[in-house]
């Protein structure tokens, strides 16, 4: 009980402190807006790093001493840290794991590439220009959609092609 009347007495002051200077208050709440924006929204780190530099003056402004600037920037930190361990687990577990913002699939390397079985299998094939080919398009081969690349040159829709060749994910086709 004792312990608890000195903390709120101490916050007390702590708080009536900061009550003097409306701008630190101010820069330290914009600071920590622009923290938290970051951890939503990371990117080349101008609001993190903006919100670190509001935060300093925030709290070089409303602190009367070097230990009450400790104690503020001790306190900021728990309070961003807590945001970001709440932030961090909704992501992985809570409502931002169902948010479309969140992406939650991998993509599987075997469907950025073609396997050798399958290169040996089209090569020679014949089908049918879905679209036009400007070199790239569509091309339907025994009913498969394929995107292919035309072999210097511009295929109409509706035209017949021939696989011609395969480099690496590119299928080359020719008119014939």
């Amino acid at each position: 009980m004792i312990l608890s009347i000195t903390a709120l007495g101490f916050f007390s002051n702590w708080v009536g402190a900061w009550c003097d200077s409306i701008a630190g208050i101010v820069l330290v709440a914009v600071g920590m807006a622009l923290i938290v924006a970051e951890m939503f929204m990371p990117g080349f780190g101008f609001a993190g790093i903006s919100g670190g530099i509001a935060v300093t003056i925030g709290l070089i402004l409303g602190s009367d001493t070097l230990a009450g600037a400790m104690f503020s920037l001790l306190i900021i930190i728990l309070v961003l840290v807590t945001f970001a361990v709440i932030i961090f687990r909704s992501v992985l577990k809570g409502r931002l794991s169902r948010s479309p913002v969140v992406l939650n699939t991998a993509i599987e390397a075997d469907s950025t590439e073609l396997s050798s079985g399958r290169a040996d299998e089209l090569l020679g094939k014949r089908g049918v220009a879905h679209t036009a080919l400007r070199p790239s398009g569509i091309v339907l081969v025994e009913g498969e959609r394929l995107d292919v690349v035309a072999d210097n040159e511009f295929v109409d829709r509706g035209a017949e092609v021939v696989v011609t060749g395969i480099d690496g994910t590119r299928i080359i086709v020719k008119r014939i």
